[in-house]
């Protein structure tokens, strides 16, 4: 029989070889006889083993006609489920073709899916896993990646041809290898194809666009990639393509039935924003999804959560290339002209930091490609700025319409604390204990979130002065824990001194200033600032005091300061006294600071200023400034970088009969450093005899 058989399997003609196959599975059900299904124990007859060896033939025919026929097999109850699907299973890491194995492992899928998807949807789920009791599909795929177009072909064939009233459990039975398939940690290569094809078949339209609602099959579908979507990998450049092309598809899916998808559209909306940030940091790229952005707020409209995008545009400028700015800019103005007529929202002014940072510079693209049919990147931050600078916000609580419980990222944990930070910031009393709880966390931290800094510049552009000090004092100290966004808390300081405020509290401002001096890399602009204060004559006496500030913190820009200083000698016409004055005070100040902080570096090039200023100030109404440098002439002595005994041959015919009490001050704290100054020389006995007898002689003019 068995050989009849085979000669009619290599006889050169399909309907023979048909026919053969039946005969095969004839004899198969004889040779079992009243032994019940054929399982895993029953006795491997020639039959049987024939069937089974004909499953891998090289003849399509014959091949696929016996797979049909193991199918056959269980459908009619004549073989156990278990047994035909691991024997199938079994034969694909070896044979060559594996087009009627994998074609009946989907036949046998869909009939369990419509056996078991009578008892119910939770029968289905617990069918299989993706490891422990692993979904056929992935077993195929672990053993045979090269067999993907034919997973493909028969996937496309199931979904298309998917029973109607089974269409809920064929989506559940397949879900664990659609999981595994996209959401696998090590996302081989080897898989890459059958992802991307078979995306196209999942999200291909299945009705006509003006339906109401999408089909059963497409809901579940849909759903099933709205669920895969946060676990998605992102660690490398192909990674991350393939996510953005998926998430997009996706979202352009939901978009047909924007009305029934409306909760996922928003959910799929802060996706978007969380694989932006990933996008530019991986790609430098992010505009198509900003595209989408833009289109999901003219499809959600009230329902758009605008808040937390806000947010999450003031977090992507910030990290984006010059080139990716313009798109989101324009998301940010679509947003807030969305609320036209209406009061923006509190979050608005968190896009101050990040305008000012992109106003305060010039990009290449600017210069070598202007756009002349659209605005330019500098024209829309300017746009942005006016329309935050309104004031208009809301005081209402906002509450969130939707949250994520599985962000793609963690970029969505920022953008989530900081608006519950802004939320809670609306009772006053909150903003100093959140700068308190900032500042005590500073000497355990290295790195700070730059959600932290959009806060902290927040604070700094909407307090009226109440918490400014504190405000202050935490930006520098954060400054100092991370100085990685010093240059874009510059601008946000200078933005506030245009803003009503109390004199002192400029004065605090402006010492912030070098306060923020913590690198090398951020001097340059900030010395920038500083030199642009000093083109204004009444500031010039500020601006001397704050280079001196710099320059204790970064000794490179002593040369600027020398020039800065030299030049606050020259007279200026449009100066009055007053100016005058505070610049002669500031001068002196600072050659005081310079003597005292390094003496032995520039001590010596002070010398001429301190003799000028003391020539200049002789008058009563002037021992101010002469008191000042002669206190840097005390540092100089006492770190021996001059002198005291020729100093003082040198002043004492200026000096000796000073009767100013401020002078007699200061030159009696620079006579009591003698002692400490000992020399066993007659020179030295005459200079402590001469500081005595100064000493006598001051007190008998001051008793005088």
């Amino acid at each position: 029989m068995s050989d009849d058989i085979r000669k009619r399997f290599e006889f050169p003609n399909s309907l023979i070889q048909s026919q053969a196959v039946g005969h095969l599975i004839a004899a198969v059900l004889k040779e079992s006889g009243f032994s019940g299904k054929i399982h895993q124990s029953t006795n491997q007859t020639p039959a049987l083993n024939l069937l089974w060896e004909k499953c891998c033939s090289d003849n399509v025919v014959v091949r696929t006609a016996c797979c049909e026929g193991l199918v056959a097999l269980v459908a009619q109850d004549h073989a156990e489920f278990s047994y035909v699907l691991n024997g199938i299973l079994n034969l694909i890491p070896s044979t060559r073709n594996t087009h009627g194995l994998i074609k009946a492992i989907m036949k046998l899928l869909q009939m369990q899916a419509l056996k078991e998807g009578q008892a119910g949807e939770k029968s289905i789920q617990d069918i299989y896993t993706i490891r422990n009791h692993p979904q056929p599909l992935i077993t195929v795929l672990e053993y045979r990646p090269d067999c993907w177009p034919v997973l493909l072909q028969q996937l496309t064939a199931f979904f298309q041809q998917c029973p109607e009233r089974s269409e809920v459990s064929c989506i559940q039975i397949m879900a664990p290898f659609l999981w595994y398939l996209y959401c696998e940690p090590s996302q081989l290569q080897e898989y890459a194809k059958l992802r991307l094809a078979l995306r196209k078949v999942l999200l291909q339209p299945r009705v006509l666009c003006d339906e109401e609602q999408p089909s059963i099959l497409e809901q579940q579908i849909l759903q099933l990639c709205c669920d895969i979507v946060p676990c998605l990998q992102v660690k490398d450049l192909i990674q991350t393509i393939e996510v953005m092309l998926f998430i997009e598809e996706v979202y352009l899916s939901l978009s047909r039935h924007p009305v029934f998808w409306k909760v996922q559209l928003t959910q799929l909306t802060l996706q978007l924003l969380c694989v932006c940030e990933v996008s530019l940091k991986i790609t430098g790229e992010c505009s198509s999804l900003i595209r989408l952005l833009e289109h999901s707020v003219e499809l959600l409209k009230e329902d758009f959560p605008v808040e937390l995008v806000i947010i999450g545009i003031a977090l992507l400028l910030l990290q984006t290339p010059a080139s990716q700015q313009k798109p989101i800019l324009n998301l940010a103005l679509k947003l807030l002209s969305f609320a036209e007529g209406q009061k923006i929202p509190k979050s608005s002014s968190l896009l101050v930091m990040p305008v000012l940072q992109i106003l305060s510079s010039t990009a290449l693209e600017d210069c070598i490609s202007p756009d002349e049919d659209s605005p330019s990147r500098q024209q829309l931050a300017l746009n942005l700025l006016e329309m935050v600078q309104q004031e208009c916000y809301r005081d209402d609580h906002q509450k969130l319409s939707y949250k994520l419980i599985f962000p793609i990222t963690s970029m969505y944990g920022s953008i989530f604390t900081t608006w519950r930070i802004l939320e809670v910031m609306r009772e006053e009393s909150a903003v100093s204990d959140w700068l308190a709880s900032v500042e005590s966390l500073l000497p355990v931290t290295t790195v700070i979130p730059v959600h932290v800094f959009i806060l902290l510049a927040h604070l700094l552009v909407e307090d009226k002065g109440r918490y400014l000090r504190q405000i202050l004092k935490v930006t520098t100290k954060l400054a100092q824990a991370d100085s990685s966004q010093v240059p874009n808390l510059i601008p946000v300081l200078m933005f506030k001194l245009g803003r009503p405020l109390e004199p002192v509290l400029y004065n605090d401002i402006l010492y912030t200033l070098p306060a923020l001096g913590v690198h090398k890399v951020c001097i340059g602009q900030i010395l920038r600032v500083i030199q642009l204060l000093g083109t204004t004559p009444q500031l010039r006496a500020v601006t001397l005091r704050l280079l001196t500030s710099l320059w204790e913190k970064q000794d490179r820009i002593y040369p600027e300061l020398q020039h800065f200083m030299a030049m606050s000698d020259v007279p200026s016409l449009s100066a009055g006294k007053e100016v005058q004055w505070e610049k002669m005070i500031a001068k002196a100040a600072s050659i005081r600071d310079i003597c005292k902080r390094r003496p032995y570096q520039h001590g010596a090039d002070m010398l001429a200023a301190i003799s000028q200023v003391l020539n200049e100030c002789t008058k009563p109404d002037q021992a101010s400034p002469a008191a000042l440098v002669l206190q840097g002439l005390h540092a100089l002595c006492q770190a021996e970088v001059v002198c005291i005994r020729s100093t003082w041959n040198a002043l004492s015919p200026k000096l000796s009969c000073d009767t100013r009490p401020l002078i007699l001050k200061t030159l009696s704290e620079l006579f009591s450093l003698v002692p400490s100054l000992t020399v066993n020389t007659a020179e030295y006995e005459v200079c402590v005899w001469s500081s005595i007898n100064y000493f006598y002689t001051g007190k008998t003019c001051t008793l005088e």
